[in-house]
């Protein structure tokens, strides 16, 4: 919370132009836009203009820039997509150099990542004072996860962000358990679990398949 905000600005007319801009600000409103999300009751919605954009793309994107622009896109909305690394793996192949021809495998990814993207969850914002569960699993690509929250009352589970990512070349080379612990490390979650007990489920890694 800030109650005191300093103006500094080179000369009086670019001061005027910034106090304009902190008269645009609303106060105790109770849906706010931030870093391309909208956050309404406690909720985390992506907002429609990202979730239309991937759809004015071709299936077929053998243009280089376009799939650079398709693939940019998608991370305004990584945390709403499970699985987006391992989904779009195939595609980023394709930005290497002398990728080879475009194939039929690289139309079903775009037409698998279009579809998902029509169908994205809701999030939860994290509350550092609720439970948090992690559910990780690793391939041979890469990992993918899931973060989610229980209620303290009713210990209802409410998801708070996917992450995934694909393994560097020399990850590759780990072992199932070490891969499974990396992905339980990864920083787009750090923010996410300062100060909160976490109970971290790992798959495969482990006789009861958890990590307390």
């Amino acid at each position: 919370m800030t109650n005191d905000i300093l103006v500094f600005s080179k000369n009086i007319q670019e001061h005027f132009d910034h106090l304009h801009t902190f008269e645009k600000i609303i106060i105790n409103n109770g849906l706010v836009r931030f870093l391309g999300h909208n956050i309404e009751k406690g909720q985390v919605i992506p907002i429609q203009r990202s979730i239309d954009f991937a759809a004015k793309f071709p299936d077929e994107i053998e243009d280089k820039t376009q799939l650079q622009r398709f693939l940019g896109s998608l991370n305004y909305i990584s945390p709403f997509y499970k699985d987006l690394s391992t989904d779009s793996a195939i595609l980023y192949d394709r930005l290497k150099k002398n990728p080879g021809a475009w194939t039929n495998n690289h139309t079903q990814a775009v037409k698998r990542i279009k579809d998902k993207v029509k169908n994205l969850p809701c999030l939860s914002l994290a509350n550092p004072n609720w439970e948090k569960i992690i559910e990780t699993d690793a391939s041979k690509i890469g990992f993918g996860g899931i973060l989610k929250q229980i209620h303290p009352n009713n210990k209802h589970e409410f998801l708070v962000r996917f992450h995934s990512g694909k393994w560097t070349p020399s990850q590759k080379n780990y072992s199932t358990t070490a891969k499974e612990i990396l992905a339980l490390i990864v920083r787009q979650l750090n923010s996410c679990l300062i100060k909160t007990s976490n109970m971290m489920f790992l798959n495969k890694c482990l006789p009861d398949g958890k990590l307390h």
